[in-house]
Protein backbone atom coordinates (compact mmCIF):
# COMPACT_ATOMS: atom_id res chain seq x y z
CA UNK A 1 0.00 0.00 0.00
CA UNK A 2 2.81 2.30 0.79
CA UNK A 3 4.09 1.85 -2.56
CA UNK A 4 1.53 3.05 -4.53
CA UNK A 5 2.22 6.41 -5.91
CA UNK A 6 -1.37 7.31 -6.95
CA UNK A 7 -2.77 6.69 -3.71
CA UNK A 8 -0.22 8.65 -1.75
CA UNK A 9 -1.10 11.34 -4.43
CA UNK A 10 -4.47 10.93 -3.99
CA UNK A 11 -4.15 11.71 -0.29
CA UNK A 12 -1.50 14.30 -0.42
CA UNK A 13 -3.29 15.96 -3.04
CA UNK A 14 -6.86 16.42 -0.69
CA UNK A 15 -4.67 17.06 2.26
CA UNK A 16 -3.53 19.94 1.09
CA UNK A 17 -6.53 21.28 -0.43
CA UNK A 18 -8.29 20.53 3.19
CA UNK A 19 -5.23 22.51 4.68
CA UNK A 20 -5.75 25.68 2.65
CA UNK A 21 -9.55 25.33 2.92
CA UNK A 22 -8.90 25.18 7.34
CA UNK A 23 -7.27 28.12 7.45
CA UNK A 24 -8.87 30.21 4.72
CA UNK A 25 -12.69 29.70 5.90
CA UNK A 26 -13.53 30.83 9.05
CA UNK A 27 -15.48 28.92 11.81
CA UNK A 28 -19.05 27.52 11.96
CA UNK A 29 -21.09 28.50 14.79
CA UNK A 30 -20.54 24.43 15.58
CA UNK A 31 -16.90 24.58 15.31
CA UNK A 32 -16.81 27.45 17.44
CA UNK A 33 -18.80 25.47 19.78
CA UNK A 34 -16.73 22.39 20.03
CA UNK A 35 -13.88 24.75 20.13
CA UNK A 36 -15.30 25.99 23.12
CA UNK A 37 -15.25 22.54 24.39
CA UNK A 38 -11.88 21.89 23.78
CA UNK A 39 -10.67 25.25 26.14
CA UNK A 40 -11.36 22.62 29.38
CA UNK A 41 -10.76 18.72 28.00
CA UNK A 42 -13.41 16.37 29.76
CA UNK A 43 -14.67 13.24 29.76
CA UNK A 44 -18.33 14.12 29.07
CA UNK A 45 -20.12 16.88 27.11
CA UNK A 46 -24.22 17.43 26.41
CA UNK A 47 -24.31 17.11 23.40
CA UNK A 48 -21.53 14.51 22.32
CA UNK A 49 -19.25 11.95 23.62
CA UNK A 50 -15.86 13.89 24.01
CA UNK A 51 -14.02 12.63 21.08
CA UNK A 52 -14.05 16.49 19.07
CA UNK A 53 -13.34 18.41 21.67
CA UNK A 54 -9.78 16.02 22.34
CA UNK A 55 -9.06 16.10 18.87
CA UNK A 56 -9.23 20.23 18.64
CA UNK A 57 -7.32 20.64 21.98
CA UNK A 58 -4.92 18.45 20.56
CA UNK A 59 -4.22 20.43 17.05
CA UNK A 60 -4.33 23.92 19.59
CA UNK A 61 -1.39 22.11 21.40
CA UNK A 62 0.58 21.98 18.16
CA UNK A 63 -0.68 24.79 16.16
CA UNK A 64 -2.36 27.13 18.80
CA UNK A 65 -5.54 28.42 18.88
CA UNK A 66 -5.50 28.68 15.30
CA UNK A 67 -8.05 27.78 12.25
CA UNK A 68 -5.85 25.02 11.63
CA UNK A 69 -5.38 24.32 15.37
CA UNK A 70 -9.08 23.85 15.88
CA UNK A 71 -8.93 21.65 12.07
CA UNK A 72 -5.90 19.96 11.87
CA UNK A 73 -6.88 16.77 13.62
CA UNK A 74 -9.55 16.19 11.42
CA UNK A 75 -7.63 16.90 7.93
CA UNK A 76 -5.42 14.58 9.33
CA UNK A 77 -8.50 12.12 9.82
CA UNK A 78 -9.82 12.32 6.21
CA UNK A 79 -6.41 11.49 5.32
CA UNK A 80 -6.23 8.43 7.25
CA UNK A 81 -9.78 7.24 5.77
CA UNK A 82 -8.48 7.51 2.56
CA UNK A 83 -5.86 4.89 3.06
CA UNK A 84 -7.64 2.69 5.13
CA UNK A 85 -10.48 2.46 2.47
CA UNK A 86 -7.64 1.42 0.38
CA UNK A 87 -6.13 -1.22 2.57
CA UNK A 88 -9.77 -2.96 3.16
CA UNK A 89 -10.48 -2.66 -0.46
CA UNK A 90 -6.82 -4.58 -1.25
CA UNK A 91 -7.43 -7.51 1.94
CA UNK A 92 -11.06 -8.20 -0.17
CA UNK A 93 -9.79 -8.43 -3.67
CA UNK A 94 -5.69 -8.65 -3.61
CA UNK A 95 -5.80 -6.05 -6.38
CA UNK A 96 -4.07 -2.46 -6.76
CA UNK A 97 -6.61 -0.87 -9.29
CA UNK A 98 -9.25 -1.97 -7.07
CA UNK A 99 -8.17 -0.84 -3.80
CA UNK A 100 -7.60 2.26 -5.73
CA UNK A 101 -10.44 2.86 -6.92
CA UNK A 102 -12.28 2.00 -3.72
CA UNK A 103 -9.86 4.90 -2.08
CA UNK A 104 -10.81 7.53 -5.09
CA UNK A 105 -14.51 6.89 -4.62
CA UNK A 106 -14.48 7.39 -0.58
CA UNK A 107 -12.45 10.41 -1.15
CA UNK A 108 -14.70 12.04 -3.91
CA UNK A 109 -17.66 11.73 -1.64
CA UNK A 110 -19.07 15.26 -0.44
CA UNK A 111 -18.46 15.00 3.31
CA UNK A 112 -14.85 14.62 2.68
CA UNK A 113 -13.87 16.18 -0.94
CA UNK A 114 -15.55 19.37 0.16
CA UNK A 115 -15.93 19.42 4.11
CA UNK A 116 -13.41 17.18 5.05
CA UNK A 117 -11.58 20.23 7.22
CA UNK A 118 -14.35 20.52 9.04
CA UNK A 119 -13.88 20.02 12.56
CA UNK A 120 -17.06 18.12 13.80
CA UNK A 121 -18.06 14.89 15.47
CA UNK A 122 -18.53 13.15 12.25
CA UNK A 123 -14.67 12.90 11.39
CA UNK A 124 -13.43 10.63 14.12
CA UNK A 125 -16.83 8.74 14.27
CA UNK A 126 -16.26 7.79 10.18
CA UNK A 127 -12.21 7.56 11.53
CA UNK A 128 -12.77 5.01 14.33
CA UNK A 129 -15.83 2.91 12.28
CA UNK A 130 -13.55 2.87 9.20
CA UNK A 131 -10.49 1.26 11.27
CA UNK A 132 -13.24 -0.83 13.06
CA UNK A 133 -13.76 -2.61 9.63
CA UNK A 134 -10.34 -2.96 8.69
CA UNK A 135 -9.69 -4.33 11.75
CA UNK A 136 -12.15 -7.21 11.21
CA UNK A 137 -11.02 -7.26 7.20
CA UNK A 138 -7.26 -8.65 8.66
CA UNK A 139 -9.23 -10.74 11.15
CA UNK A 140 -10.87 -12.39 8.03
CA UNK A 141 -8.77 -12.11 5.46
CA UNK A 142 -5.29 -12.76 7.26
CA UNK A 143 -6.74 -15.19 9.72
CA UNK A 144 -4.76 -13.31 12.78
CA UNK A 145 -6.90 -13.50 15.83
CA UNK A 146 -5.01 -10.32 17.44
CA UNK A 147 -6.71 -7.69 15.41
CA UNK A 148 -9.92 -8.99 17.58
CA UNK A 149 -8.41 -6.66 20.27
CA UNK A 150 -7.96 -3.90 17.87
CA UNK A 151 -11.52 -4.55 16.41
CA UNK A 152 -12.52 -3.88 20.09
CA UNK A 153 -10.50 -0.59 20.71
CA UNK A 154 -11.62 1.31 17.73
CA UNK A 155 -15.47 0.14 18.01
CA UNK A 156 -15.09 1.67 21.54
CA UNK A 157 -12.86 5.05 20.19
CA UNK A 158 -16.09 5.29 17.75
CA UNK A 159 -18.54 5.33 20.38
CA UNK A 160 -16.54 8.58 21.94
CA UNK A 161 -16.62 9.85 18.78
CA UNK A 162 -20.62 9.93 18.22
CA UNK A 163 -23.46 7.66 19.50
CA UNK A 164 -23.69 6.56 16.16
CA UNK A 165 -21.24 4.32 16.62
CA UNK A 166 -23.25 1.94 18.30
CA UNK A 167 -24.54 0.37 15.36
CA UNK A 168 -20.99 -0.98 14.34
CA UNK A 169 -21.44 -2.88 17.72
CA UNK A 170 -24.80 -3.80 17.24
CA UNK A 171 -24.24 -4.71 13.73
CA UNK A 172 -21.13 -6.72 15.01
CA UNK A 173 -22.86 -8.74 17.39
CA UNK A 174 -25.63 -9.82 14.62
CA UNK A 175 -22.98 -11.01 12.34
CA UNK A 176 -21.54 -13.04 15.29
CA UNK A 177 -24.58 -14.44 16.42
CA UNK A 178 -26.48 -14.33 13.10
CA UNK A 179 -24.19 -15.88 10.19
CA UNK A 180 -22.60 -19.15 10.25
CA UNK A 181 -19.33 -17.44 9.30
CA UNK A 182 -19.55 -15.22 12.40
CA UNK A 183 -20.53 -18.17 14.98
CA UNK A 184 -17.49 -19.78 14.15
CA UNK A 185 -15.56 -17.05 15.89
CA UNK A 186 -17.16 -16.86 19.25
CA UNK A 187 -15.40 -19.71 20.47
CA UNK A 188 -11.89 -17.19 20.24
CA UNK A 189 -10.76 -15.41 23.15
CA UNK A 190 -9.33 -12.46 21.53
CA UNK A 191 -12.97 -11.56 20.30
CA UNK A 192 -14.54 -11.46 23.87
CA UNK A 193 -11.56 -9.55 25.18
CA UNK A 194 -11.53 -7.13 21.80
CA UNK A 195 -15.39 -6.45 23.52
CA UNK A 196 -14.11 -5.83 27.29
CA UNK A 197 -11.42 -3.27 25.37
CA UNK A 198 -14.13 -1.33 23.70
CA UNK A 199 -16.14 -1.70 26.74
CA UNK A 200 -13.02 -0.29 28.73
CA UNK A 201 -12.15 2.59 27.13
CA UNK A 202 -16.41 4.00 27.64
CA UNK A 203 -15.97 3.61 31.42
CA UNK A 204 -14.58 7.54 32.39
CA UNK A 205 -17.40 8.84 29.71
CA UNK A 206 -19.92 6.45 31.43
CA UNK A 207 -19.15 7.55 35.01
CA UNK A 208 -19.32 11.44 33.57
CA UNK A 209 -22.54 10.58 32.73
CA UNK A 210 -23.60 8.50 35.84
CA UNK A 211 -22.34 11.82 37.48
CA UNK A 212 -24.09 14.28 35.26
CA UNK A 213 -27.91 12.41 35.39
CA UNK A 214 -26.61 10.81 32.21
CA UNK A 215 -27.54 13.95 30.49
CA UNK A 216 -25.68 13.08 27.21
CA UNK A 217 -27.59 9.48 27.03
CA UNK A 218 -30.71 11.19 27.72
CA UNK A 219 -30.11 14.15 24.99
CA UNK A 220 -28.97 11.85 21.86
CA UNK A 221 -31.48 8.62 22.64
CA UNK A 222 -34.82 10.85 23.78
CA UNK A 223 -35.32 12.53 20.07
CA UNK A 224 -35.71 8.85 19.27
CA UNK A 225 -39.21 8.99 20.83
CA UNK A 226 -39.82 12.05 18.86
CA UNK A 227 -42.16 10.84 16.50
CA UNK A 228 -44.24 12.53 14.07
CA UNK A 229 -46.51 11.44 11.25
CA UNK A 230 -45.11 10.08 8.35
CA UNK A 231 -43.78 12.88 5.34
CA UNK A 232 -43.10 11.46 2.16
CA UNK A 233 -41.13 15.08 1.77
CA UNK A 234 -39.18 14.15 4.88
CA UNK A 235 -38.62 10.88 3.95
CA UNK A 236 -37.42 11.33 0.16
CA UNK A 237 -35.39 14.25 1.92
CA UNK A 238 -33.41 11.57 3.63
CA UNK A 239 -32.89 9.46 1.09
CA UNK A 240 -31.92 12.31 -1.81
CA UNK A 241 -29.54 13.92 0.65
CA UNK A 242 -27.76 10.71 1.19
CA UNK A 243 -27.28 9.61 -2.52
CA UNK A 244 -26.14 13.62 -2.92
CA UNK A 245 -23.91 13.33 -0.35
CA UNK A 246 -22.62 10.12 -1.79
CA UNK A 247 -22.74 11.26 -4.97
CA UNK A 248 -25.15 9.51 -6.95
CA UNK A 249 -22.91 7.49 -9.53
CA UNK A 250 -20.80 6.31 -6.55
CA UNK A 251 -24.15 5.14 -5.03
CA UNK A 252 -25.51 3.60 -7.68
CA UNK A 253 -22.23 1.73 -8.06
CA UNK A 254 -22.24 0.35 -4.91
CA UNK A 255 -25.70 -0.55 -5.06
CA UNK A 256 -25.23 -2.56 -8.16
CA UNK A 257 -22.46 -4.45 -6.39
CA UNK A 258 -24.60 -5.95 -3.43
CA UNK A 259 -26.64 -6.86 -5.69
CA UNK A 260 -24.45 -8.31 -7.59
CA UNK A 261 -23.35 -10.87 -4.85
CA UNK A 262 -19.51 -9.58 -5.25
CA UNK A 263 -19.54 -7.38 -2.24
CA UNK A 264 -18.41 -10.03 1.16
CA UNK A 265 -21.26 -10.06 3.14
CA UNK A 266 -19.56 -9.07 6.13
CA UNK A 267 -19.37 -5.66 4.96
CA UNK A 268 -23.17 -5.94 4.20
CA UNK A 269 -24.04 -7.26 7.97
CA UNK A 270 -22.28 -4.13 8.85
CA UNK A 271 -23.96 -1.58 7.00
CA UNK A 272 -27.14 -2.99 7.52
CA UNK A 273 -28.44 -2.01 11.13
CA UNK A 274 -27.33 1.78 10.92
CA UNK A 275 -29.27 1.99 7.28
CA UNK A 276 -32.49 0.15 8.01
CA UNK A 277 -32.70 2.23 11.25
CA UNK A 278 -32.28 5.35 10.09
CA UNK A 279 -34.66 4.46 7.34
CA UNK A 280 -37.59 3.62 9.55
CA UNK A 281 -36.46 7.29 11.53
CA UNK A 282 -36.97 9.19 8.09
CA UNK A 283 -40.80 7.36 8.09
CA UNK A 284 -41.72 9.25 11.57
CA UNK A 285 -39.35 12.33 12.20
CA UNK A 286 -36.56 14.13 10.67
CA UNK A 287 -33.56 12.89 9.24
CA UNK A 288 -30.27 13.30 7.72
CA UNK A 289 -28.17 11.10 5.21
CA UNK A 290 -25.28 12.84 6.95
CA UNK A 291 -26.18 10.72 9.59
CA UNK A 292 -25.08 7.49 7.79
CA UNK A 293 -21.67 8.87 7.29
CA UNK A 294 -19.92 6.16 9.13
CA UNK A 295 -20.75 3.68 6.68
CA UNK A 296 -19.37 5.87 3.79
CA UNK A 297 -16.02 4.43 3.23
CA UNK A 298 -17.41 1.04 3.04
CA UNK A 299 -20.27 2.30 0.30
CA UNK A 300 -16.91 2.84 -1.50
CA UNK A 301 -15.31 -0.11 -1.34
CA UNK A 302 -18.11 -1.91 -1.77
CA UNK A 303 -18.88 0.38 -5.38
CA UNK A 304 -14.90 -0.65 -6.00
CA UNK A 305 -15.39 -4.89 -5.48
CA UNK A 306 -18.12 -4.87 -7.45
CA UNK A 307 -16.57 -3.04 -10.90
CA UNK A 308 -13.57 -6.54 -10.64
CA UNK A 309 -15.88 -8.80 -12.81
CA UNK A 310 -18.63 -6.04 -14.21
CA UNK A 311 -17.55 -4.93 -18.02
CA UNK A 312 -21.15 -3.01 -18.04
CA UNK A 313 -20.35 -0.51 -15.85
CA UNK A 314 -17.05 0.91 -17.17
CA UNK A 315 -18.49 4.35 -18.52
CA UNK A 316 -20.13 4.61 -14.93
CA UNK A 317 -16.37 3.63 -12.71
CA UNK A 318 -14.70 6.64 -15.51
CA UNK A 319 -17.44 9.03 -14.73
CA UNK A 320 -18.49 8.39 -10.94
CA UNK A 321 -14.92 10.26 -9.73
CA UNK A 322 -15.21 13.20 -11.97
CA UNK A 323 -18.75 14.03 -11.31
CA UNK A 324 -18.54 13.39 -7.64
CA UNK A 325 -15.35 16.19 -8.27
CA UNK A 326 -17.76 18.68 -10.12
CA UNK A 327 -19.96 18.67 -7.45
CA UNK A 328 -17.54 19.26 -5.00
CA UNK A 329 -16.71 21.79 -6.43
CA UNK A 330 -19.66 23.38 -7.39
CA UNK A 331 -20.43 23.47 -3.10
CA UNK A 332 -17.08 25.05 -2.76
CA UNK A 333 -17.43 27.99 -5.20
CA UNK A 334 -21.31 28.20 -4.52
CA UNK A 335 -21.11 28.32 -0.87
CA UNK A 336 -17.65 30.18 -0.02
CA UNK A 337 -17.25 32.15 -2.60
CA UNK A 338 -15.32 35.44 -0.86
CA UNK A 339 -17.14 38.36 -0.47
CA UNK A 340 -20.57 37.25 -1.99
CA UNK A 341 -23.57 35.24 -1.35
CA UNK A 342 -23.99 32.69 -3.94
CA UNK A 343 -25.79 30.16 -1.58
CA UNK A 344 -27.27 31.09 1.75
CA UNK A 345 -28.47 28.83 4.39
CA UNK A 346 -25.90 27.19 6.80
CA UNK A 347 -23.18 26.62 7.10
CA UNK A 348 -22.27 28.84 4.39
CA UNK A 349 -23.88 32.28 5.50
CA UNK A 350 -22.37 31.24 9.37
CA UNK A 351 -18.41 31.93 8.15
CA UNK A 352 -19.25 35.32 6.62
CA UNK A 353 -19.30 38.93 7.96
CA UNK A 354 -17.50 38.92 11.00
CA UNK A 355 -14.63 41.49 10.57
CA UNK A 356 -16.90 43.55 10.46
CA UNK A 357 -19.37 43.08 13.14
CA UNK A 358 -16.90 42.12 15.96
CA UNK A 359 -15.39 45.33 15.02
CA UNK A 360 -18.95 46.95 15.68
CA UNK A 361 -19.61 45.47 18.86
CA UNK A 362 -15.81 46.34 20.28
CA UNK A 363 -17.03 49.88 19.80
CA UNK A 364 -20.67 49.69 21.85
CA UNK A 365 -18.65 47.54 24.42
CA UNK A 366 -16.28 50.38 24.79
CA UNK A 367 -18.76 53.17 24.56
CA UNK A 368 -21.06 51.62 27.15
CA UNK A 369 -18.66 50.39 29.40
CA UNK A 370 -19.50 46.50 29.20
CA UNK A 371 -16.78 44.17 30.21
CA UNK A 372 -18.16 40.50 29.17
CA UNK A 373 -20.98 39.40 26.41
CA UNK A 374 -23.77 37.50 27.25
CA UNK A 375 -25.42 35.17 24.80
CA UNK A 376 -28.53 33.14 24.26
CA UNK A 377 -27.58 30.12 21.78
CA UNK A 378 -25.06 28.14 21.67
CA UNK A 379 -23.80 28.69 17.99
CA UNK A 380 -23.66 32.74 19.17
CA UNK A 381 -21.90 31.72 22.15
CA UNK A 382 -19.09 29.76 20.55
CA UNK A 383 -18.38 32.28 17.93
CA UNK A 384 -18.18 35.16 20.38
CA UNK A 385 -15.79 33.19 22.52
CA UNK A 386 -14.06 32.66 19.27
CA UNK A 387 -13.79 35.94 18.02
CA UNK A 388 -13.08 37.90 21.18
CA UNK A 389 -10.32 35.23 22.42
CA UNK A 390 -9.14 35.48 26.50
CA UNK A 391 -9.80 39.03 26.24
CA UNK A 392 -13.42 39.15 26.68
CA UNK A 393 -15.60 36.90 28.50
CA UNK A 394 -18.48 35.17 26.97
CA UNK A 395 -21.11 33.15 28.78
CA UNK A 396 -24.33 32.04 27.80
CA UNK A 397 -27.45 32.65 29.47
CA UNK A 398 -29.35 29.95 28.79
CA UNK A 399 -28.77 26.11 28.63
CA UNK A 400 -26.29 25.81 31.40
CA UNK A 401 -26.30 22.03 30.67
CA UNK A 402 -24.21 22.72 27.83
CA UNK A 403 -21.34 24.66 29.55
CA UNK A 404 -21.14 22.08 32.33
CA UNK A 405 -17.37 21.80 31.46
CA UNK A 406 -16.47 25.82 32.49
CA UNK A 407 -18.32 25.89 35.75
CA UNK A 408 -20.51 28.16 37.34
CA UNK A 409 -20.71 31.70 35.79
CA UNK A 410 -17.80 33.60 37.92
CA UNK A 411 -19.28 36.02 40.80
CA UNK A 412 -17.49 39.25 39.21
CA UNK A 413 -19.75 39.35 36.31
CA UNK A 414 -23.28 38.56 38.29
CA UNK A 415 -22.94 42.38 38.98
CA UNK A 416 -20.24 43.52 35.91
CA UNK A 417 -22.02 45.65 33.56
CA UNK A 418 -22.43 43.72 29.92
CA UNK A 419 -23.38 43.62 26.41
CA UNK A 420 -26.30 40.83 25.64
CA UNK A 421 -26.59 39.67 22.08
CA UNK A 422 -29.15 37.91 20.74
CA UNK A 423 -31.02 36.76 17.34
CA UNK A 424 -33.70 37.73 19.15
CA UNK A 425 -35.73 40.63 19.90
CA UNK A 426 -36.45 41.80 23.55
CA UNK A 427 -38.67 44.86 23.50
CA UNK A 428 -39.85 44.31 26.92
CA UNK A 429 -36.37 44.14 28.29
CA UNK A 430 -33.89 41.37 28.52
CA UNK A 431 -35.16 38.90 31.05
CA UNK A 432 -32.30 37.21 32.72
CA UNK A 433 -30.89 40.63 34.00
CA UNK A 434 -32.13 43.08 36.46
CA UNK A 435 -31.63 45.37 34.47
CA UNK A 436 -31.29 46.22 30.89
CA UNK A 437 -31.49 48.67 28.34
CA UNK A 438 -31.70 48.13 24.42
CA UNK A 439 -29.44 49.63 22.17
CA UNK A 440 -29.40 49.70 18.16
CA UNK A 441 -29.10 46.22 15.98
CA UNK A 442 -25.92 45.07 14.92
CA UNK A 443 -25.78 43.91 11.72
CA UNK A 444 -23.24 40.55 9.95
CA UNK A 445 -23.34 41.41 6.57
CA UNK A 446 -21.42 40.32 3.22
CA UNK A 447 -21.49 42.95 0.90
CA UNK A 448 -24.58 44.81 1.00
CA UNK A 449 -26.97 41.74 2.33
CA UNK A 450 -27.69 41.60 5.74
CA UNK A 451 -27.03 37.59 6.86
CA UNK A 452 -27.94 38.40 10.48
CA UNK A 453 -29.37 41.15 12.63
CA UNK A 454 -28.38 40.53 16.30
CA UNK A 455 -30.53 42.22 19.26
CA UNK A 456 -27.80 43.99 21.45
CA UNK A 457 -28.31 45.58 25.24
CA UNK A 458 -26.86 46.69 28.04
CA UNK A 459 -27.49 44.74 30.85
CA UNK A 460 -26.35 44.13 34.87
CA UNK A 461 -27.48 41.90 37.76
CA UNK A 462 -27.72 38.46 36.63
CA UNK A 463 -30.92 37.02 37.98
CA UNK A 464 -29.35 33.50 37.79
CA UNK A 465 -26.99 34.50 40.61
CA UNK A 466 -29.53 35.77 42.97
CA UNK A 467 -30.74 31.85 42.48
CA UNK A 468 -27.60 30.34 43.32
CA UNK A 469 -26.65 32.26 46.27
Amino acid sequence: MLKSKALWGLVLGFLALHVALAVSIPLVEDEAYYQLWATVPSAGYYDHPPMVAWGIAAGHAVFGKTLLGARAAFVLVVALVTLLTFRIAWLFSRDEVTAFRAALYGAVMLPFAALGFAATPDAPSVLFWTAAVWALAEVLVGGTVWWWLLVGLFAGLGVLSKFTDLFFGLALVIWLASSKAGRGWLKVWQVWAGALIGLAVLVPFLRWNMAHDWIGFERQFGRIGDDAAFSLADFAGFWGSFVLLVTPLVFWLALRSVWSGRVPSVLIWLSAPIVLFLTYQATNSLAGGQWLVPVYPTLAVMAALGLRQDQTSGWLARLAAPVALTMAALVLVLGFWPGRVLVGGKPFTQVRGWDGVTTDIQAVMAREGASWIATDAYGLTGQMAHYFGDAVPVWSMTGPERYLFRGPLPAELCTAKGLFISRAQFPEGVPYFTQSAGLADVLRREGDRVLVRYGVAVVQGVRACAVTE
